[in-house]
C-alpha cells in the first residue's frame, strides 16, 4: 500500500479516472438515482505487473564466539571493520551501509554430566548484523565474496526490489480495473441484463521480491569461484472489487 498522504490522494484520483474512462459503455448515475429494487452484479479484477529490479539490498554479518565475552566482542569488532573496510575500498559509501543488528548471547554446555568431572561450560557468542543497499546489481555477487574474504561468516539474504513501485502499482492497478470491467460486460451479456452504473470500487494490491537461499550461496562462494547472482522479476499485482447495478 502507498505510505504518504500524497500518494493516497493520487491513486484515489487514479481510480476515479479509471472509473468513468473504461466504464464508458455503461450509464453513470448518482447513488441516489439507483432504483430501490435493483439487483447487484459484483465481480473483481486481478492484473499482475512485472518488471527487472534496480536495487539490491544484502544482509551480511559476522559472528565470533569465546569463553569471554570480552574477546569475541573484541574479535567481532577487528572482522567486521576489515569487513567495513573492503566494501569501502569497493566505492559502497556510509549511506549504503547501514548496521541491522547487534546481538550477545551465552551457551552453556555441561561437560562431563554425571562425574566427578562435571563442568558447565560457557561460551559467549556475537553477533554483528549489516545491510547493504546497492544500485550495481552485476556487482552483488562481488560484494558477498569479497567480505566473506575479510571475514564476515553469515549471509543472511539478498533481496532484489525497486526503489519507486509507483508506476508499477498504478499500471497493475489499471489492469485490473479492466479486467474487472471486461468480466461484468462478458457476465452481464450472458445474462441478458443491462448494467444501469457502477456501485462501489474498491482495491488492494501487494509486491513480491525475489528472495535467495543464504546456504546455496555460500556453496556457490567456495573454491575461489565468483558467487552467481541472477535477480529475477519484480512483481506487482493488483485486486480490485467492483459492485455494479441493474
Amino acid at each position: 500500500m502507498l505510505k504518504t498522504v500524497s500518494q493516497k490522494v493520487g491513486i484515489s484520483m487514479v481510480i476515479l479516472t479509471l472509473c468513468f474512462g473504461v466504464l464508458g459503455a455503461f450509464v453513470q448515475v448518482e447513488a441516489s438515482s439507483i432504483p430501490e429494487n435493483s439487483s447487484r452484479l459484483q465481480v473483481t479484477g486481478n492484473a499482475v505487473v512485472t518488471a527487472a529490479p534496480d536495487t539490491a539490498y544484502i544482509s551480511l554479518g559476522v559472528e565470533t564466539k569465546d569463553p569471554s565475552a570480552e574477546t569475541a566482542a573484541q574479535e567481532n569488532a577487528r572482522r567486521m571493520a576489515q569487513v567495513m573496510a573492503v566494501l569501502k575500498e569497493m566505492g559502497l559509501s556510509d549511506r549504503e551501509i547501514s548496521t541491522s543488528g547487534y546481538n550477545i548471547y551465552s551457551y552453556n554446555q555441561v561437560v562431563n554430566r554425571g562425574t566427578d568431572q562435571e563442568v558447565t561450560v560457557t561460551t559467549y557468542h556475537v553477533q554483528n548484523r549489516i545491510e547493504i543497499t546497492t544500485k550495481n546489481l552485476d556487482q552483488v555477487g562481488k560484494i558477498v565474496d569479497a567480505a566473506v574474504q575479510a571475514g564476515a561468516n553469515q549471509v543472511q539474504g539478498i533481496r532484489f526490489d525497486i526503489a519507486d513501485k509507483q508506476e508499477l502499482q498504478l499500471q497493475a492497478l489499471k489492469n485490473a480495473v479492466k479486467q474487472a470491467h471486461t468480466k461484468a460486460e462478458v457476465m452481464a451479456d450472458a445474462a441478458g441484463i443491462v448494467i444501469g452504473g457502477l456501485v462501489t470500487l474498491n482495491e488492494d494490491y501487494g509486491t513480491y521480491a525475489p528472495m535467495y537461499d543464504t546456504m546455496v550461496m555460500r556453496a556457490q562462494s567456495v573454491g575461489g569461484v565468483e558467487t552467481a547472482i541472477n535477480p529475477g522479476d519484480v512483481e506487482v499485482s493488483a485486486r480490485v472489487t467492483m459492485v455494479f447495478w441493474f
